[in-house]
């Protein structure tokens, strides 16, 4: 199987990385690395191994056979090992599988494929990070309204928005690159994970073979401990968490009556089969949707970790199923969000449209606080606070309203006091937390895809 640490393979190559034949190749493959390592060692002659090596693939294993003699013996890694060992020449086969047990090989395999699926998912994160750098370097200084509750609170840029959405992603990136040394593991010994068959020679094997795999070794390679696979897969729910509160917030803006971005769609994109007006958001609603279905496998990773005693074949059933669910799901999920942020554009004018319902009261905090030094805190609030009121009941500018007193017009200068209440004025650091942020997804991106 070729790498995919440095491409952008498609959702389609990765769902195919966990198709039965990629499954069945990636157990020769351990087998194969298996018999190299312990020729190494001295363990299995070193032609056994070479042969082992050459016939470990599914062009010398008949596929049919195989499929058949499983649905006979229920026991795939049997079927396997027996398929693999007819096929060496000489005394070859007889040290297939030499000392190994089938979760052994069907864990330690399905890890490799995770790591595969993790390479490439971990590109497309550099590729949202990198999109995200754009929409907060654009948005910098682009004037929006701050929402809290729903309601709009203080002005930003939009580009503040993007910036901490960044800072989110990139706890995500140093989780992932936190937890590799641990999820990444072979489960490698023996029966129970006591090194039975293998003696003191168990754990120098267990280095070796991990070590030729690209895998972390096990102190303890009990059948029963998938804590450290579980976590991946928890670490993935936040990922979708993230993605899906940032997809809602935009399909939110998204609406008619904020419209402060939009998917920019193809000519031939259809919005409704019946409503000819309808532009519907097309990208927004998959990732949301993505995202819900990868968090749902949280109770089934929670569940796989409960293995009774030294091992449970109904714990293995769970896990490897999650591992075959969850992982193209995620790699799905980061391309959708990849394609949504490519696909966004902003809307400035209804963003300073939407600003502007709410005038200078949007800025009244910086309002009170001018008057703050004169009245202190609670009484400015009050203040502020009363005229903007009255502005509701009889219309009219804030400033001109607070002014209307003349223990304010006697105690504030009113040029500043007019100025603070200009929203486009009053968007705190916003600009230069996006560009930070920015140039912090750029470098990360890089690092992540090798640019």
């Amino acid at each position: 199987m070729t790498d995919m640490l440095a491409a952008r393979p498609s959702t389609a190559e990765i769902q195919n990385l966990f198709a039965q034949r990629s499954h069945w190749q990636s157990w020769l493959d351990v087998e194969a690395a298996l018999a190299a390592t312990q020729a190494e060692m001295g363990m299995i002659p070193a032609a056994a191994a070479l042969e082992i090596g050459r016939k470990a693939n599914l062009d010398h294993v008949d596929a049919t056979a195989l499929a058949a003699d499983i649905a006979r013996t229920r026991a795939p890694i049997v079927s396997l090992v027996r398929a693999l060992a007819r096929v060496c020449d000489d005394d070859a086969g007889d040290y297939v599988h030499w000392g190994a047990t089938t979760q052994n090989v069907m864990l330690t395999a399905r890890t490799l494929l995770m790591r595969r699926v993790h390479g490439a998912f971990m590109a497309r994160l550099g590729d949202v990070l990198s999109r995200l750098a754009d929409l907060a370097d654009a948005g910098a200084d682009m004037l929006t309204a701050g929402r809290t509750n729903f309601r709009q609170g203080l002005p930003i840029t939009f580009g503040f928005k993007a910036a901490a959405w960044i800072e989110e992603f990139l706890r995500h990136r140093q989780r992932f690159e936190g937890a590799e040394p641990r999820v990444f593991a072979s489960l490698w010994g023996g029966a129970l994970g006591a090194m039975h068959t293998y003696g003191e020679q168990g754990a120098e094997l267990n280095r070796r073979l991990s070590q030729r795999l690209g895998l972390t070794p096990l102190a303890v390679p009990s059948r029963a401990g998938t804590d450290y696979i579980v976590e991946y897969f928890l670490l993935l729910a936040l990922f979708s968490a993230s993605c899906s509160k940032v997809a809602r917030d935009l399909y939110g803006l998204m609406a008619d009556e904020i419209g402060e971005v939009y998917e920019h769609q193809g000519k031939e994109v259809v919005g409704s089969s019946t409503m000819p007006n309808k532009v519907n958001p097309k990208v927004v609603v998959v990732v949301i949707s993505l995202a819900a279905r990868l968090r749902a496998t949280t109770p089934l990773a929670l569940e796989a970790m409960q293995s009774t005693h030294e091992g449970d074949a109904a714990n293995n059933q769970m896990l490897y199923a999650l591992i075959d669910q969850a992982c193209p799901l995620a790699y799905e999920l980061v391309c959708a969000m990849d394609e949504l942020l490519a696909c966004l554009k902003l809307a400035p004018e209804n963003m300073r449209r939407n600003v502007a319902l709410s005038g200078q009261t949007m800025a009244a905090e910086n309002a009170m606080m001018v008057l703050a030094p004169a009245f202190g805190r609670a009484q400015a609030y009050e203040r502020v606070k009363q005229a903007i009121a009255q502005a509701g009941q009889r219309g009219g500018q804030l400033a001109d309203l607070l002014l209307e007193d003349d223990s304010v017009r006697q105690a504030v200068d009113e040029a500043a006091l007019r100025a603070a209440l200009d929203p486009a004025a009053y968007t705190g650091s916003s600009a230069q937390m996006a560009k930070t942020m920015a140039a912090s997804a750029r470098s990360a991106a890089a690092a992540l895809t090798g640019g």
